[in-house]
């Protein structure tokens, strides 16, 4: 029996309907979509999207520096009126300053120091960097034909803890079983056998206690921070960012490492002026560290 007219009226409603209904949720290309959901900025990140980095300025910063053919251990201290010291400790522990001066122009560094018998470079020293790698708006590497450098502090902080090597211990995390985890942050050490504060600059101990063992793992690292507001970023990391930045690049074999085998890029929060701090990396949540 053919199809009753009333019968090819109700299918047509209905294709009607589903037709519409499919049409309603095509998307109008001339309407905004909805919003794409935000990915929190990585500590690097935000580090660089803070921090971002001005060449060619004159500037004041701590350099820990190795030197082709030399097993000292070398400082540079760069000051912002174009003058520069140069501190070591021979392998008879005498510890020597000299002064020097520094250009920074066309993004290049030239050091230099005069010649003479009782001058740590006979010759004099005229070196020009070969590799600058920006970090927190600063040199936070660099290297010469002889030399590589890593940042250990610099003087960019407006802000500052309330005295030197304030030492904030942190409460104890990780707490498993048979193990927990202590750490302790200091801020501006002091520089030995110089005796020298080092603005800037931040040290981490990770203690890792395991039942049965007398004494725990202990592992320690030195970088550098900035602040904004009472926010703060660190890196322990520069020597492998420097390593990884320039590549075949540096005039000798460096193979630096990580201190830490969590985190080695840190951020946190500087609270009730100096007196306690918060590190986002470090459970927060189980409380702040409180200054020693």
């Amino acid at each position: 029996m053919p199809p009753s007219v009333f019968s090819l009226n109700i299918r047509h409603i209905f294709l009607l309907i589903l037709c519409l209904t499919l049409a309603s949720c095509v998307p109008d290309p001339t309407q905004p979509g909805p919003p794409e959901p935000e990915v929190p900025l990585s500590v690097a990140e935000e580090i660089d999207d803070r921090f971002s980095f001005t060449p060619n300025r004159p500037f004041s910063a701590i350099y820990q520096c190795g030197r082709r053919n030399s097993q000292l251990l070398w400082f540079f201290v760069f000051k912002d009126d174009g003058n520069m010291q140069v501190l070591f400790t021979t392998d008879t522990h005498d510890d020597f300053v000299f002064d020097g001066t520094y250009t920074y122009t066309d993004n290049q560094l030239r050091l230099m120091m005069p010649a003479g018998p009782s001058m740590p470079f006979p010759l004099g020293l005229d070196e020009t960097s070969t590799v600058i790698m920006p970090q927190f708006d600063l040199i936070a590497a660099f290297s010469t034909p002889e030399m590589i450098c890593i940042c250990e502090g610099h003087d960019l902080n407006t802000q500052s803890p309330p005295k030197v090597q304030a030492n904030y211990d942190c409460p104890e995390i990780n707490i498993q079983a048979s193990t927990y985890e202590d750490n302790a942050i200091e801020f501006v050490h002091r520089e030995m056998p110089f005796d020298l504060a080092v603005p800037g600059s931040i040290f981490r101990q990770q203690d890792t206690h395991i039942n049965g063992l007398a004494n725990p793992n202990i592992r320690r690292g030195f970088g550098i921070y900035r602040q904004d507001g009472i926010k703060f970023f660190a890196s322990f990391q520069l020597a492998q960012d420097f390593a990884d930045f320039a590549g075949n690049a540096l005039p000798f074999a460096f193979n630096p490492g990580v201190p830490f085998i969590d985190h080695n890029l840190i951020s946190g929060n500087i609270l009730d002026g100096g007196q306690q701090i918060t590190v986002d990396q470090l459970d927060p949540g189980a409380g702040a560290c409180g200054l020693r």
